[in-house]
């Protein structure tokens, strides 16, 4: 893109090199974000906040837009109390970086794979006569629509 030289960007055959640094830093965090929300329910803040400084790294002012989902998300878990406050933190650093439109898909993307999953467990559940937990660590979902989106929008 010629609109992008001269500002710091390094292209690689086609590819900016901050976008993919940005992916694969933010890939590796949720992937250890998923791990702990699964072994713990717990998601440190240190995640959230370096994939919030993350969009530095290819900051466009139009993904501020992206708060609007956060806005969204955090009223529903505030008067559902059903979505926990480090799901909140890791959606609102992800918008800055996603932006209005690809935080929506990705939070889309997120409940998707999350009813799927859940629906094969329930299942599976039945199959065996016990009853599936409702409660379930949604940062791995969130992981997989950041991947969704990112890779195919």
């Amino acid at each position: 893109d010629s609109d992008r030289k001269g500002r710091g960007y390094v292209q690689f055959q086609g590819l900016m090199i901050g976008s993919v640094v940005q992916f694969a830093a933010i890939s590796l965090l949720l992937g250890i974000g998923s791990y702990m929300d699964i072994k713990t329910r717990e998601i440190p803040n240190w995640i959230s906040v370096i994939i919030a400084l993350t969009a530095v790294i290819n900051f466009r002012l139009d993904n501020l837009w992206g708060i609007i989902v956060a806005v969204i998300f955090f009223s529903v878990a505030l008067a559902t109390g059903k979505i926990g406050g480090g799901d909140v933190k890791l959606i609102a650093a992800l918008s800055v970086v996603c932006g209005l439109w690809g935080s929506f898909a990705l939070l889309l993307f997120a409940q998707i794979s999350m009813l799927i999953f859940y629906a094969g467990k329930y299942i599976l559940c039945k199959i065996n006569g016990k009853t599936a937990s409702k409660s379930l660590p949604f940062v791995p979902f969130i992981f997989i629509g950041y991947l969704v989106t990112k890779i195919f929008f």
